[in-house]
């Protein structure tokens, strides 16, 4: 039997949450093609400093369709690492999924296999998670993983989706005033 803690994590999406996404149909292939958005390098680190595990979970279909080579994701990934962990937080795993959408893998979001990993790695308790995406497939990963979900959108087209989530935000700043307590008015909760 495992006598390890159980412990919490924030699982964050990465294009479109933590880093600017690229054009649609098109991939971040390149560290110099990176901008983090306004907040997140913060957000994690007021995250980290809650007692929180912060974990990258990203599919990354530009792989299987040969868009991004491994070693530039890789790059990318331990780069990103380094900033992030330059502004006080830090990223304890990124996880990604390889897989084209045909492969009918079990870690392509909106399937939790890249959570559920995450989970039995880390020893996390699911229920005291939180998935933060940017898509409806984020969202319900979350959901299947059984975490508490928390959307990043500008809009509110989501209320016509199938699976909503616990919370919506425009921004992953704005998000973790919410989860830690912090709210402000820009939050919702749904």
């Amino acid at each position: 039997m495992n006598d390890l803690p159980c412990t919490k994590a924030i699982f964050l999406d990465r294009d479109g949450v933590l880093i600017r996404k690229a054009s649609d149909g098109e991939y971040v292939t390149d560290w110099s093609e990176v901008e983090f958005l306004h907040g997140s390098s913060d957000a994690i680190a007021a995250f980290c400093n809650c007692g929180y595990k912060v974990i990258i979970v990203t599919n990354q279909r530009g792989v299987a369709t040969g868009k991004i080579n491994l070693s530039n994701l890789n790059d990318i990934h331990s780069r990103m690492k380094e900033v992030i962990a330059g502004c006080g937080g830090s990223i304890a795993e990124i996880y990604y999924c390889p897989h084209d959408i045909s492969d009918s893998c079990r870690c392509r979001k909106p399937k939790a296999g890249m959570l559920l990993q995450a989970a039995a790695e880390h020893q996390l308790c699911l229920p005291d998670c939180w998935m933060v995406g940017d898509a409806e497939t984020d969202i319900a990963a979350g959901k299947n993983a059984g975490c508490k979900t928390a959307l990043i959108t500008q809009s509110e087209g989501f209320h016509l989706w199938t699976v909503k989530p616990d919370i919506s935000a425009k921004n992953l700043a704005l998000a973790a005033d919410c989860i830690l307590g912090r709210p402000r008015k820009l939050v919702s909760m749904h």
